[in-house]
Formats: structure tokens, sequence, C-alpha cells
């Protein structure tokens, strides 16, 4: 069974690129003349390695999104990263307060608002099939990209650990034996610029090699007007070299080698006082292209890795190992409560700050990941099987540091941390006729973590903390073809995060393993001929000890917390139809309910206001490090920063002639508001927001593609996330962009 090698090029697919050594290209696009996917009467048939194997989307007992390079190549023109694709499948969200670096994904409401480097996510990101565990390592840009499947729901059993909420899988393009490329770069606002490209290299009759790159870069332009300067410039390499072997009939093996290099001035843009107290959303007034900082900024990263892929067909049994490497180093600050502490003679005092006159940050300067998957598959009469054995080692050293205002260390912590993790996974599939397929799947882990906290610099150990836990994770599921277009199915699984330490600027916290289990059932349907197709999903969930991060508050730190249980239920649906042979329209709505259960869990309130909290809901006072803390009760409070509602609309028409066609495409993103932080407050919420974007283009029929751009039409701009122990600081979504895309398809 083949999951990676030839893959052929989409006339969708539109640019290319040229550097002065060598032309890269690649042909991604998504669903149309690849090799995984065939024609029907109207819309393609669209195939995904949901449970690694190919299987139509329809086939899979579970709710999978598949997204078209064509569209993530739309979402990311305008230089964002993998944040532009939140929202655009049912019940995701994406979000970071550290700017271009350590994303945090969401899935059904289900995410982490830790911002450490050594944060434990439960949304897994997972690419050409290695796990990147590390928040950081999931900073890597996408491009040459073949498809993005979002997978909703635990995920326990194949994938295993830190998959409570789901998967974001991301597939590139393999390289096969044609010499076809791709060159696109473009231009826009704020001196935004990027250059892509990728190309297949045919070597031999059994050897092909593939090569890509990517360059963004943009300049500064936010005033900081208490020096003069201007902030908010980065740039970006990223590179990828692949050397596919197949002989042909029982043997394929794919090497991969990578690398990402970044560096900017600030990681995030923090505007101190951008809400106003008593009042919801951002103030009056506010603008995101001015900010009042004294203290120093930036960001840098490198990372590099490869993998090794290898699979041998025996007479009836597949053997797939996939070895996995991956090393970077990190390092991000910036003047996180976003004022000054000489506020004198600043308009309306926007830039004040209480007591906070250092730039705080935190990095890798030492890492190392290290996956091993060997596995099993096959099918004998009517039943498919795979086992196999999964190993993860994780290594590194974390830097905490704060920063003067003329860039000297005033206090440095560090940690070393070891993660090792070792599974068993099992799944079958049973097909009695061809109306009913049964799966079961089975994964026993056992994970265990070393933490110690030093003295930065230093190797005087100052806090220790061992943790091991081992757990069963499972899956039933049932599929019901009710006729040729018309499938329904059922599934109860669960997944688990296992145990967590942290020790943020000497601070230790542990948690102990969550576990969530999930029920759903739902209908897909191929409509009108195969011109259309609808999904809908409905989900109930609970999770045991779910693991939370009370982040910041009035001691400033971070605490980890178990809550006794968290509940979870939503409806998902998605609706894509070509309703003529020009007009192709895609939809997706998702509601998503949470709510904390544990009716002793406290957090620490904000400080930056006194409205942040009914008096209903404080606690008690305990002691904290810098002084008295007051805590709150957050039980019946929904989980932060997941919005109830999400939705997306794709509209896209053709206008066909001679030598190529003309087209218009527009796509509109909506987010419901939703709380920052673990408790409520009247200002800390994220704002509902309308997000627009536009593509209007020519293609001829020679592989040139020539377009205007423009994301965030109507220049909406809200809080994305915020700081509470002072200054009612907030960090917003990205302003108008508006830019020129050229490409060339070979």
């Amino acid at each position: 069974m083949k999951m990676f090698g030839q893959s052929a090029l989409s006339r969708s697919v539109q640019l290319a690129l040229c550097s002065s050594t060598f032309l890269l290209t690649t042909s991604v696009t998504a669903e149309e003349n690849n090799d995984q996917t065939e024609k029907v009467v109207g819309l393609e048939v669209i195939e995904v390695t949901a449970r690694k194997r190919v299987e139509t989307v329809k086939d899979v007992p579970a709710t999978v999104t598949a997204m078209s390079a064509e569209s993530i190549n739309d979402y990311l023109g305008s230089g964002e990263n993998v944040r532009a694709l939140a929202g655009r499948v049912p019940s995701l969200q994406i979000e970071s307060s550290n700017g271009r670096q350590s994303p945090r994904f969401y899935i059904r409401g289900l995410g982490n608002t830790d911002f450490d480097v050594n944060a434990n996510q439960p949304v897994s990101m997972i690419l050409d099939n290695i796990v990147l565990e590390n928040p950081v390592l999931k900073s890597i840009p996408l491009f040459d990209i073949e498809r993005v499947e979002v997978l909703n729901g635990p995920q326990g059993t194949v994938f295993g650990r830190n998959t409570t909420a789901g998967i974001v899988k991301i597939d590139t393009v393999a390289p096969d034996f044609t010499n076809e490329g791709y060159v696109r770069g473009g231009y826009g606002s704020r001196s935004t610029m990027f250059l892509e490209a990728g190309k297949n290299f045919e070597l031999s009759d059994t050897w092909a090699a593939r090569a890509s790159f990517k360059h963004q870069e943009r300049d500064a332009w936010v005033d900081n007007l208490t020096t003069g300067d201007e902030v908010g410039g980065y740039e970006e390499f990223a590179y990828r070299i692949q050397f596919l072997y197949d002989n042909g009939s029982d043997t394929r093996a794919l090497l991969k080698i990578h690398g990402f290099d970044q560096d900017g001035d600030m990681p995030q843009i923090f505007y101190a006082n951008a809400f106003e107290q008593g009042k919801s959303g951002l103030r009056d007034g506010f603008d995101e292209s001015e900010i009042y900082h004294d203290s120093t900024s930036g960001f840098e990263l490198d990372h590099q890795g490869g993998s090794l892929e290898i699979e041998h067909d025996f007479e009836s049994v597949t053997f797939t190992s996939i070895t996995g490497y991956d090393t970077l180093e990190s390092w991000s600050y910036a003047d996180i409560d976003g004022g000054v502490t000489d506020f004198s003679g600043i308009p309306n005092q926007l830039g004040k700050q209480l007591w906070f006159n250092v730039a705080s940050g935190d990095g890798l300067s030492d890492h190392e990941q290290f996956t091993q998957e060997l596995r099993l598959s096959g099918d004998a009469d009517d039943i498919y099987y795979q086992v196999g054995a999964f190993y993860f080692r994780e290594d590194y050293t974390a830097d905490y540091k704060d920063l003067d205002t003329e860039g000297n260390t005033t206090n440095f912590y560090q940690i070393d941390q070891l993660t090792t993790s070792y599974a068993l996974f099992g799944q079958v599939e049973y097909k009695p006729n061809n109306k009913w397929a049964f799966t079961l799947g089975l994964r026993y882990t056992d994970d265990e973590k070393e933490l110690d906290i030093r003295e930065g610099g230093t190797s005087n150990v100052t806090f220790e903390i061992d943790k091991e836990d081992d757990y069963i994770n499972w899956d039933v599921a049932a599929r019901y073809t009710i006729d040729d277009d018309w499938t329904a199915f059922a599934r109860i699984g669960n997944a688990s995060r296992g145990p967590v330490t942290i020790g943020r600027f000497g601070f230790p916290s542990e948690a102990d393993t969550e576990t969530l289990t999930s029920y759903e059932a739902g209908l897909k349907a191929n409509l009108f001929n195969g011109n259309a197709r609808w999904y809908i999903t409905a989900y109930t969930y609970d999770i045991e000890d779910h693991q939370l991060t009370a982040t910041g508050g009035e001691a400033n730190t971070n605490s980890l917390l178990n809550a006794d249980n968290t509940y979870g239920a939503g409806i998902e649906t998605s609706f894509e139809a070509m309703l003529t042979d020009q007009l192709r329209i895609s939809t997706n709505l998702s509601y998503n309910k949470t709510e904390i259960q544990d009716s002793s869990l406290k957090a620490e309130r904000c400080a930056s206001t006194p409205t942040c909290n009914s008096p209903d809901k404080v606690a008690n006072t305990v002691d904290g490090p810098f002084g008295p803390v007051v805590t709150v009760f957050v039980d019946g409070n929904p989980l932060p920063r997941s919005p109830k509602w999400l939705a997306n609309i794709n509209i896209n028409y053709e206008f066909p002639v001679g030598y190529g066609y003309y087209y218009a495409q527009t796509d509109w993103n909506y987010r419901s508001k939703s709380n920052i932080f673990l408790y409520e407050a009247t200002e800390f919420y994220a704002d509902a927001r309308w997000i627009g974007g536009l593509r209007l283009g020519f293609n001829n029929d020679e592989g040139l593609d020539i377009a205007i751009v423009g994301r965030n039409i109507t220049d909406k701009i809200v809080a994305d996330g915020a700081l509470d122990f002072l200054n009612l600081t907030a960090f917003v979504n990205e302003p108008r962009f508006w830019g020129v895309e050229v490409g060339y398809q070979f």
C-alpha cells in the first residue's frame, strides 16, 4: 500500500519560482488530478490517510476534513503562517501569544493557553508522518503542501499521546518520476514578500528527488513612539530535500532533510491598555500601528531535521518503518507588558506601566526529538488490520530570562527536561457485508518525564520533578453504507494527555494524566449526481482530570491544574457544491460548548482591573511569590479561547476564455466571542469578528497565474489574546493586506 510516492501536477496549482542557483518546483493543489483522487461527475473524490492508510473521506468513521493546497496557498499569501488556517474547517482554532512562533491549536473548544516553550497541547501536529511535539517545532512554515487533514476528536489508538482533541496532519508533496515543478512569489502591504518553489528530478528508473524552499520577509511597520524605532519585521527561510526509491514492485523508501531559519525584531506586538476598564473589546481610538515600549525585543529560531520512511510489501503484509529526528535552538523576548515606566507626556497614559520595566523571554538552547514507529498492516478476507510499536524521546534545555532596557540579564533560570514514551497499538476493521464496517482500536502507552530546575548558567539544581504514568486508549466505530451516496457512522473512543511538568522562572508545577472520552455520530453524503457533498457530526465528551493552565494573574506565574471534569458538546457540518461549471461554493459551520465542572477549582484573578470577577466568584486570598493573591472559582466557566461558533464560506467563479480563464474568489471567516482566561471578565474577551479575503486573477493554458490578493479586506481588528497581570495588555490579529502574486507551473 503506497502512502507516499508518485504524485501528478494538478492543473489548479498556480505558481512556481526560481532561485539564482536552481529552479525548484512542485505540483500540489488539492484534490484535482492527483494520484490519490479520481474525478467524479462534479466534485473530485477526496482521499485521506487519517487512519494511516489511503481511504475516501466517506469511508472514515470519524470527522475528517481535507484542505487543498490551492486553498492553503490563498490563505498564506499575505505572509501568514499556520494560524491562517484557523476556522477554515469545522471546530479548528489557532492562535499564539508568541506571534510567528509556538502556535496553539484548539479543536472542539479544547486546547492549551499555556505560552511556555515546554507546554503540552491536546492537539497534535503531524508533518509527513512525524509528530512535532514541542510547540516551537510547530512554527515551521507551510510550503509545497499536498494537503492538510484535520481529524476532530480523540485519536488515541492509531496516533497516541496528546491527541485528546484531535490532529492537524500535514502532508507535503513527495518526489515522483517527472521533472515538473512550480515557482511562485508575491509582494504586498508592509513590504511583505515571499518566494517559493519546488521541482521533481527523475534520477533513474528507481530513484527520484524533489527540492523545495520558501523565503518570506516583512519590513518593520509598527512605530514605537518611545524610542522612535519601528518593529514588526521578520525574515524566514525554509527548505526541504527528498529522495525517493521505488523499485516498482515491493519496496519504497523516502528520505527527507529539512531546515528552517527565522529571525525578527519582535515576536508579538503587545499593546498596553488596549482595553478600557469596565468595557468589552478594544478601546476607542486603538491603533495597531503604534506602541509605547521601553524594553528590547527580538526572536530567532534554527530548526533542522530529517526522516526516513521505508515500506516493503511481503506476500500478504506490508511492513512500514518511520524514523524522525528534529533539533532546534530558539530565543524569543519582548516587552510583554506593552508599556513604559515613565508615561509622562503619553496621550491618555496609553503606555502606562504599573510595575514591570523589563523584557521577558524564553527559548530552547538545546533540543532533540527522536521518534521511531514500526508497523505491520494487511488484508485478510473481510478484515483489515494494523499493529505497531512507537518510541518517542525528547531532551531539551529551556531558558527563561528577564532583560532590562539595555538588554542585560536580570533574572535567569533554566530547566532540563527529558520525556520518553513507549507504545504498542493495533486496529482492526471488519466488513461482514457490503453495508457494514466495524472498527476496534487499542493502544498501551508508558510516559515518563524528568524535569530539573537550575539557576541559569549553573549546575545548581533547585528543584526536581519526576512523573510517570501508563494508560490504555481505545476506540470502537461502526460505518453503515445506506446507498452509493449516503453513509452513517458512530464512534466511541478516548485519548490521553500524559503527565505534565513545567518550571518557568523557577516556579515548579505539575499535572496528572488527563483522559477524554468522546461519543459522536454523523452522516456523509454525495448529492446532486456528485456535484455536491454534505457532512454533519454531533458529538459530546467528558475529560477526567483535565489539565488546565492558569497564566498570569496577580502573581504573574504559570500554574498547572487538574479539573475533576470538563464537558463538551457540539455540532459540525460542511457543504461543498459545484453550482455550475464555473461556480463553486464551500461552507462549514461548527458549534462547540464547553464547561469546567469542578466546584473547588480556583485560579488567580487578574491584577489589572477590579472588574475581572463577580464578588460571588472570589474564593480566598493566598500567599504568592510577590505578595497576597486573590483566587476565584472557575466552576461552570467555558474553556478559554474557545468560541462557541466558527464558520467559513468560500466562493470561486471561473470565466473561461480561449487562452485560459479569469477567476474571482472570496472567503469569509467568522469567530464568535470567547473569554481569554479561565475566569470570565468584562474586559478580557476576544470579540466576535468576520475576516474576509479576495483573490482576482488570470490563469493561462501554459501554467502562468497572476492575481491580486487581499486578506482582512475590511481591516477588522480585534483582540486575539491578552495579558492580565497589569496594563490591560492585548495582542491583535493581522491588519488589512493587499498584494500581487505571480506563479508559473512547468
